[in-house]
């Protein structure tokens, strides 16, 4: 495990050393409240998207509708595949009632995962890919599920566009929600109901979140020169960083730590 610190920002190149997914939420918890003062917020953002404006939606919804022909979309509780056989039925028969032609309907959908994909009906593959687009892809914090946004709505800061990535814009972003997570606890509940790639600002309160102490965003990489998960640590501080941080960053994470300057 490297903290890369002759770079911009500076980089804690993880790999999988914390583990993967649940397995690292303690440690990343650590590692988040070690860049954190007494009287400071940490704010979590949780990013807005306008689905009418992003650009990739033609082809995800192309992709939705192959790999659920193909049977490839993970759909335990069978809510997906319900309403790809409503979709069928309102195509094939718009004039049957979906409550009353369950055996038409398994029908249908057995017959829509037979043929072969390229031979059927255009129409019809963008009505099952849009209908499991929308139930697969999460845009807005409205898509969630209610106790996800009661957590984020609750310890809401601040709205606003302020975009701190190192990357341009996206055109389609709607808004991002920045909420207070100041306690451990709070920061694995956070993991749990949102998303354990994150990205959030160390900032004292009532500022501006591109004021902050510290930016920090959590990202997977794979490439020649990194695999595995990252986080960037943007900060106007570096001494302090140096001085405060580093040394907290080494009590965390122990004897795998490699400082490269």
């Amino acid at each position: 495990m490297k903290l890369v610190m002759n770079a911009s920002p500076y980089r804690l190149e993880q790999g999988c050393e914390l583990g993967f997914g649940p397995s690292a939420y303690d440690r990343m918890a650590e590692v988040i409240l070690a860049f954190h003062e007494q009287g400071q917020d940490i704010l979590f953002s949780y990013t807005n998207w306008d689905s009418e404006l992003d650009p990739h939606k033609a082809h995800m919804i192309e992709e939705a509708a192959r790999n659920f022909h193909s049977d490839a979309v993970s759909d335990p509780e069978l809510e997906i595949s319900q309403r790809v056989k409503e979709v069928l039925l309102n195509h094939y028969a718009p004039e049957r009632d979906p409550n009353h032609n369950s055996v038409l309907m398994d029908q249908l959908f057995a017959y829509f995962r037979e043929v072969p994909y390229d031979e059927l009906n255009e129409e019809l593959l963008q009505k099952i890919g849009s209908a499991v687009h929308s139930m697969q892809t999460v845009y807005t914090l409205e898509d969630c599920k209610e106790d996800t946004q009661a957590f984020v709505k609750s310890r809401l800061v601040d709205t606003n566009t302020t975009w701190l990535l190192p990357y341009e814009r996206p055109g389609y972003l709607k808004n991002i929600m920045w909420y207070r997570v100041n306690t451990k606890e709070e920061i694995l509940q956070s993991f749990e109901l949102n998303d354990w790639w994150f990205s959030c600002v160390i900032v004292n309160p009532h500022t501006p979140v591109g004021q902050y102490a510290f930016f920090l965003n959590y990202t997977e990489e794979h490439g020649e020169e990194r695999d595995g998960m990252v986080l960037y640590i943007s900060t106007n501080t570096p001494d302090y960083f140096k001085e405060s941080i580093v040394p907290r960053l080494k009590i965390v994470l122990g004897d795998s730590l490699e400082i490269v300057e």
